[in-house]
This record gives C-alpha cells, structure tokens and sequence, in this order.
C-alpha cells in the first residue's frame, strides 16, 4: 500500500474514532421555562437504547457504556433531569421528575425510526416503567425492549422478617424485560418476586445472573477484577439482550394500574434501617440445620433456653464488616450468660469465608448457607439481617442493616430478655 494510502486509511480510522465517542447534546421542551436536557451518542444503526439515571445519578460507567454502545453501531441517549431541574442525585428526587419529561422524550425518539430500548437500573427502573406505562395509556407505542440492571422495584426496604411489597407498576407491565441480576445483592434473594409480578401483568421477562458480582459494580469506586471485566463487557452484553427482548417486539396497550403511584413520595419509605426495632413481623422461627465451617452440622434448636442472636451477613458488605467487632465484644461480656450468636453467611464460597475470617477473627460460630436457603425462609432484604430470640425461640427483636452492638439500647434490650 503507498504512503498516501495508508496516511488516507489511518486518518479515516482517526476520525471514526472521535466521532464514535462525540456526544451531542438534544434539549426536549416541555414548557416555556421547563426543558430536559439528554446527551445523544449517534450511530448510524437501526437500534435507539436510551437510558434514564437512577438514584445514583450520571455516573462514569454510564456515560462509557453509551460510548461504546455507540462505537458498535447503537445509538444511545442519557436523560439528565437531575440538571435540567437541579435536583441533588438522591433517591427522593426520582419522585419530582416530571412525567412528561420521558413522555415527550419518548416521542421525539419515535421520530428517529429507530427501534426503541430503554434501560435503567437500581430503583430508577421503577421510573422507567411507569414512563412505559403511561406512554402505552395514550398510545400503545412499540418497543423493542426494557433492560434493567440490578432493578428495585419495592416500595421500601421493609423490617426484618417482614416481606418487602412491590409498586403497583411490577404488576402492570407488559413489554419485554431482561434483568441483569449481580449475585452479590438482597435482590437476587428475591428476584422470583420480582419476576412473577412481571410475568402476571403480562411481560415477557429474561433474568442473567451475574455471578460473584455486587451491585452497582458498573460505577463503583472499588470494583473488583471481575466487577472490571463484567463492565467492560456490558455492552456486548445489552446488545445481545436487545436482539432477544426485539424478538418480542409488539403493540402492546397497557391496563390501568391497580393503584396510580406514579409520584409515589418517600412518605412510604418503611423507618430507618440500622435500629434494632421490636419485631411484630409474622415470621415465626422454624428449626435449621447447617454446617459451621468445621464441617460439622449446627441447629437452631440446639440452643433452645437461649437467647440467640441470629446474624445473616456476607464479606461483601461493608456494614456486615464493620458490626464484627462489636459483635465479638458482645459475645465476649455475655460469655457467661446463656447467650450465643450464630452468624449464617449468604452462600459464599467456603474458601473465601476462610480468608476473610483469617483477617477479621470472629469469637461466635459462623455457619454456611450456600443455597440462601435459610436466609429466604428469614426474609432478608438488607445486608445485614439480625434477630434476637428469646429463651423460647421467639424473635423479640430485629434490625435490618449494621448496628453498634455495644450501645446501651441494644445491651438493655438484650439484658431484658436474658432476665426473663
């Protein structure tokens, strides 16, 4: 090849480059002082995926996923109503983003002629498919697919023990869902859930399991190896869910919601986790049997006349490492009470808990659960989950996150049922 036409082939590719990761910005007008501002990646192919923020705002794993999305031939457009209306990227400000913002930026992506995707993830896909929902009300638009990435869909984050309850919105969808789903999170406990609901109203519903994976592990400062190599690897991922959920592609009007939510407020928000609470919960203990890591089976009855500390915990989640020491000196001033606590780990290898364990020593048993058999049956919604039993087996007590387990609240509620 002559100089020139290798200088011509290299430039060529050159500018390919810069344009494949150039955003453009495009401004949806709602009102005459009221706009939403969405950054375009344009790309010469028949696919539009547009995505909308979550809780966690615009994040830098986003913002390269829409790059390379593009530079493989898929248009991608990022929503930002937290600057458009100058909200502060938390979960409260979901709530105040107006309908008609996604509404009318739906409709300005049909005039592309572009197959339609929309992604979201965490609890901004609750957002996401009441802005479906509505769209389909008025006119029974046709999309090619919904991808969620790790999807709250519940109202809350209930109390220990108690089952968490789903928006309206899981039960009123019907358009093609596929769920990438990190094994490391309280979710993936419960994504059957999730799941039915999405099937019953009618959705067409793909789960991957994303295994030895935390959540958010596409933005997060701390990512591991794998959480790494699983980011630069969800493009080709969504695209391959894209060409599945577009087989599905269909006109699809929606059915009335059984309770409109679509401004549904923190007001609904179950009370702060991290507090040991009394339990009122329906839950009623049921005998367990699982090894320590001894090898060596351990029951709950076992320890019948006690009272019991019932912890669910993985090395994964910081508040679980974080309560260890006080645990340890809980475990320690009780040493001659008729008390025990049984840490039950959420299905992690034995060899990691090994590890883990060699450099944080722990003064109580810790026994393995490596099918969250246990831990479904305790309904665990938050990392950490504890319980306290009474002397006859009855949970007095529970607290859905981590807690300082030397305070004086919970060592007087724990004196008061070793009283009894």
């Amino acid at each position: 090849m002559h100089l020139i036409q290798k200088l011509t082939v290299f430039l060529s590719i050159l500018l390919f480059s810069v344009q494949a990761f150039t955003a453009s910005p495009l401004t949806i007008t709602l009102s005459e002082d009221s706009e939403l501002e969405v950054q375009t990646y344009p790309a010469g192919g028949k696919e539009l995926l547009i995505i909308l923020p979550s809780e966690y705002g615009i994040r830098d794993g986003l913002i390269t996923l829409a790059q390379n999305l593009q530079n493989r031939g898929v248009e991608t457009w990022i929503a930002d109503p937290y600057s458009s209306w100058m909200l502060p990227v938390l979960e409260s400000s979901l709530a105040k983003i107006p309908a008609e913002a996604y509404l009318k930026l739906f409709k300005y992506a049909q005039t592309t002629g572009k197959h339609i995707y929309l992604l979201s993830n965490d609890k901004g896909a609750a957002k996401l498919l009441e802005a479906i929902h509505q769209w389909q009300l008025e006119s029974a638009p046709l999309i090619a697919g919904v991808i969620l990435i790790s999807p709250n869909l519940y109202i809350n984050t209930p109390t220990a023990g108690n089952r968490g309850e789903l928006r309206p919105i899981a039960f009123t969808t019907n358009v093609p869902v596929f769920i990438y789903l990190p094994s490391k999170s309280t979710l993936a406990l419960h994504i059957n859930h999730t799941v039915n609901a999405l099937e019953n109203g009618g959705s067409d519903v793909f789960v991957q399991v994303l295994k030895n994976i935390r959540a958010r592990f596409f933005f997060r400062d701390d990512a591991t190896a794998a959480e790494l190599k699983a980011s630069s690897e969800l493009s080709s991922h969504i695209i391959q869910a894209m060409h599945l959920t577009g087989t599905y592609t269909q006109s699809r009007k929606a059915p009335p919601l059984q309770d409109s939510k679509w401004n549904l407020s923190n007001k609904t928000t179950a009370k702060k986790t991290g507090t040991l609470r009394i339990y009122n919960g329906r839950l009623k203990p049921e005998n367990f049997t699982v090894n320590n890591l001894d090898n060596q089976p351990v029951s709950l009855f076992d320890h019948q006349g006690k009272v019991v500390l019932i912890n669910f915990w993985a090395s994964w989640c910081p508040p679980c490492v974080h309560e260890i020491p006080s645990m340890n000196s809980l475990k320690k001033d009780l040493s001659d009470q008729p008390f025990t606590i049984l840490a039950i780990n959420l299905g992690e290898p034995l060899a990691d808990i090994q590890s883990f364990i060699s450099t944080h020593p722990v003064s109580f048993p810790v026994l393995l659960d490596p099918q969250q058999a246990v831990a479904k049956k305790w309904q665990v919604f938050a990392f950490p989950s504890s319980y306290l039993l009474d002397k006859k087996g009855l949970i007095r007590f529970s607290v859905a996150g981590g807690i300082d387990w030397n305070s004086s609240a919970v060592r007087a509620a724990i004196k008061t049922l070793l009283a009894e």
